[in-house]
């Protein structure tokens, strides 16, 4: 594959930044111990392949947003590798602060962005790095153009291990560890209690762990308000 402008591009970004020493544990915390306490070893695991599936407004953006903001805290810097051109980065900016770095990459096909992952994986300096691939039926399956290729998912699994980074894939891929599904919360009775969409700083979120006959989970997401200006687009940007 020839090397395209956004490679090029990548390669000589990752040049100019150094690899923090890699003092990372097995697992990473989602910024929610609720959560954690019911992840297999307290959080998601890193060198793994982690599946992150749910429609559109289901929570899975949002939760996501909270376990990187956690890394940043941490000093850790995080990717995300934008292959529907739909992330307003400058929204992310303001809703993930931390001392670690933030970037978005956006290639023009999957093969490419396959390559960016490569790349951002390979260089060891990134905690976390998150691949969305979703089709736009919601992330509930990966069609021929929009999913992962078995080997690519592979070499891909044995970079994050190498780098002790977690490596989330927004959509279905081969050779995942851990599947999270995600739907929106709605006011339903949990233990008596009345659980759905009423709180103003957080938003409630079921989420399913475990690839078959897995657990779903009420979870409560910590939400920030971005900083606004006049001039700002849509969160999600074009299309």
């Amino acid at each position: 594959m020839a090397r395209s402008a956004v490679i090029l591009g990548l390669e000589q970004a990752i040049e100019r930044i150094e690899a923090r020493p890699r003092i990372r544990g097995p697992v990473a915390s989602t910024g929610m111990p609720d959560l954690d306490a019911l992840l297999p070893g307290g959080g998601l695991p890193r060198g793994s392949v982690v599946e992150w599936l749910g429609p559109s407004s289901s929570g899975k953006t949002a939760v996501l947003r909270t376990s990187l903001a956690c890394l940043r805290t941490r000093g850790e810097s995080v990717a995300w590798i934008d292959t529907r051109h739909t992330l307003y980065a400058p929204d992310w900016t303001d809703l993930v602060p931390g001392a670690g770095e933030f970037w978005v990459v956006r290639p023009r096909t999957v093969g490419e962005a396959a390559w960016c992952a490569d790349l951002l994986l390979r260089s060891g300096a990134f905690g976390a790095v998150a691949f969305h691939v979703a089709d736009r039926s919601g992330g509930r399956r990966a069609t021929s153009e929009g999913g992962i290729r078995h080997g690519a998912a592979v070499r891909l699994q044995r970079l994050a291990e190498e780098a002790g980074a977690l490596f989330v894939v927004l959509g279905e891929a081969p050779v995942a560890a851990l599947r999270l599904g995600f739907r929106p919360g709605r006011v339903e009775p949990v233990r008596g209690v009345p659980f759905g969409p009423f709180l103003p700083r957080a938003r409630p979120v079921w989420v399913r762990i475990g690839k078959r006959g897995g657990v779903e989970v009420p979870v409560l997401c910590p939400l920030s308000a971005p900083r606004r200006t006049a001039d700002t687009r849509d969160r999600k940007g074009p299309e």
